[in-house]
């Protein structure tokens, strides 16, 4: 004879620790999946000079030893 259950046990999922293996491991390999990303995109993004020292940002330009020259106005 087939078991009789209420309205709400019928809609109730199955509690205990297989859904907690699933929510740790999805959390896990969100954290894994995050630290990859920031990984990655710390290796392919430029050098940000603006953060570096004002003597590190002179060795970079095109012509340190020189100010930029100033357009003139007609």
């Amino acid at each position: 004879m087939a078991q009789v259950e209420t309205g709400k046990e019928s809609r109730q999922g199955e509690k205990g620790k297989p859904v907690l293996y699933v929510l740790v491991a999805a959390v896990i390999l969100a954290i894994v999946a995050g630290a990859g990303v920031l990984t990655w995109q710390g290796s392919v993004s430029p050098n940000d000079h603006g953060s570096q020292s004002t003597e590190a940002a002179r060795s970079t330009a095109t012509n340190p030893t020189q100010a930029p020259a100033e357009k003139k106005q007609n």
